[in-house]
């Protein structure tokens, strides 16, 4: 299931069409913001703001100093495991 939504997000993200991408991103904050009703959720809201800024280039470099910092992170997490390893004694 989480695969078929990653797959139907991103081909809405990377639609050819700028206005179908933006129509989207509208209908999913209004759904957001109408998250209290049962059909409709919150996720819907911070989906709806990725998707309708996803052109903006402040975007891409806040995506770029994430992954950049997630990279780190998970580099310096193996280090350590790979450090602490079994003790002998």
């Amino acid at each position: 299931m989480k695969k078929t939504i990653n797959k139907t997000f991103h081909r809405i993200k990377n639609h050819p069409n700028q206005w179908v991408r933006k129509g989207i991103a509208i209908a999913l904050m209004i759904g957001g913001v109408l998250g209290f009703l049962p059909v409709l959720g919150f996720w819907m809201l911070p989906l709806g703001l990725v998707l309708f800024f996803s052109d903006s280039p402040a975007y891409w470099r806040l995506r770029k100093r994430f992954v950049a910092w997630r990279i780190k992170r998970r580099q310096r997490k193996e280090l350590l495991k790979k450090n602490s390893g079994p003790n002998t004694d």
